[in-house]
């Protein structure tokens, strides 16, 4: 993997939690545990600690090269506290920047999946950094628009961009830009 290919992927991820950081400094803090039923299920902080979660699992087994993101904390307070999730949004992002210079950028990975609920210890399945930060910000991606739909929903003013994949962006840029 290229230095730049990988730069691009460290800073997509570090983007999204950024966008995260903006949307919380936007927000009350009890907006984060509103649940708007019946139409969601789930609050911002949920979908919040949810895309987290993702990312401290990533943080957490890297370095063993055996990447288990069902074995997730479920931090409750990573749902409601806006301190407590800007403090560990921090630790991601020093941690995300810092893959750049680490003799690990080449290690293979391996990412362990639940297969059914019957069958927790799951098989793995080979992986790459590379392919493990698009799966971050993919799933970053799709939690943010389920959480600007929420945001929408409640007549809320959300960026364009928050919950838009970049291809998605790219594409519309390039529409404009042709008519």
């Amino acid at each position: 993997m290229s230095n730049a290919y990988l730069h691009n992927l460290v800073e997509s991820n570090v983007q999204a939690l950024d966008m995260t950081v903006d949307l919380l400094s936007s927000l009350p803090a009890d907006r984060l545990v509103q649940i708007q039923r019946p139409y969601f299920e789930s609050s911002l902080g949920k979908h919040i600690r949810h895309v987290l979660d993702h990312y401290i699992c990533f943080q957490r087994d890297f370095s063993k090269g055996l990447i288990d993101y069902d074995q997730r904390q479920r931090d409750c307070q990573l749902e409601k506290d806006k301190d407590y999730m800007l403090s560990r949004i921090k630790q991601l992002r020093q941690f995300l920047l810092s893959i750049t210079s680490s003799s690990q950028v080449d290690q293979p990975l391996q990412v362990l999946m639940c297969n059914d609920v019957d069958t927790p210890s799951g098989d793995t399945t080979e992986s790459t950094l590379g392919r493990e930060l698009q799966f971050l910000q993919g799933h970053s991606v799709h939690h943010f628009a389920l959480m600007a739909a929420m945001l929408r929903f409640s007549g809320d003013n959300v960026d364009h961009d928050f919950g838009i994949a970049p291809s998605t962006l790219a594409h519309e840029k390039t529409v404009k830009e042709s008519a």
